[in-house]
């Protein structure tokens, strides 16, 4: 690493997942050559706490020269809960805002939302709100963590926002992400993300995802209407089988080698 790259705005981008922890450093909106990292885990339940303790590791093992460098997390959509909060004069204040939407997902995944951390994003008055929960222990771990390797927590976040930034310029009205053992469908409009889908995968997605995308016009018919539909896949295992023509592959940021998709779309 020259001393340019040394000192110039860095930051420690990691993705985790249950069965990978991958990190690059970037400088600027460029991937520090030779500075990517790969963990194999071995979590089959979905649980987070191997990925946490990769997450240290990392970290610890990172040294000295990284040591100070912000830290920014994407996060499996396995581990955050996503769904659409509709409006209410509740959202206007903080205090009401986290009590209506902890019972908005109580009410959709029972009683364990109750000790999920919850974040809207910024919708304007009166539109429901994408609002994503992860597990608080899972949360204040990572931030714990962080903080005692001696990095600044710039953000965790589900990987469907990094995913929505990296192709939101395109204007895309509808996209779908692949994740292993999960689907995401979204649809957008003015710049957001107004509604969304996610699934557990039970075969291979491209046997699943036709299924899955008409099911979901069914139950939203306004839908149906969308011609088009951006696909990002970070399974990397080709597709077995060509997809209908709706579906369009999107080209992904160049990543360092397979398995770093997700941390290449996490630019500065």
């Amino acid at each position: 690493m020259s001393l340019t790259e040394l000192f110039s705005s860095r930051t420690v981008c990691v993705s985790l997942a249950p069965d990978l922890l991958t990190a690059v450093v970037r400088s600027g909106k460029r991937i520090v050559a030779h500075s990517e990292v790969r963990i194999p885990l071995d979590q089959t339940d979905g649980k987070w706490d191997g990925a946490l303790a990769a997450f240290g590791t990392y970290l610890r093992t990172a040294g000295v020269t990284l040591k100070g460098v912000p830290v920014s997390v994407a996060l499996t959509t396995r581990w955050c809960q996503l769904a659409m909060i509709p409006w209410s004069d509740a959202l206007l204040h903080q205090g009401s805002a986290q009590r209506f939407q902890q019972a908005q997902f109580i009410g959709i995944y029972g009683d364990a939302a109750r000790t999920w951390a919850i974040v809207c994003d910024d919708a304007p008055y009166g539109q429901p709100r994408l609002a994503c929960a992860i597990e608080r222990d899972f949360l204040q771990g990572l931030q714990d963590v962080a903080r005692d390797c001696g990095h600044p927590c710039m953000a965790i976040e589900s990987v469907l926002s990094i995913t929505w930034r990296a192709i939101a310029s395109s204007q895309p009205q509808a996209f779908a992400l692949v994740e292993p053992g999960r689907l995401v469908l979204a649809a957008a409009a003015n710049g957001r993300i107004h509604a969304v889908q996610a699934q557990a995968l039970r075969g291979p997605w491209e046997n699943e995802l036709p299924q899955a995308w008409q099911r979901w016009t069914l139950r939203a018919p306004e839908l149906g209407e969308i011609a088009q539909v951006a696909l990002v896949s970070l399974d990397e295992r080709p597709a077995a089988q060509a997809l209908p023509e709706h579906f369009d592959m999107v080209k992904l940021p160049p990543a360092p080698a397979p398995g770093y998709a997700a941390v290449a779309m996490m630019r500065c």
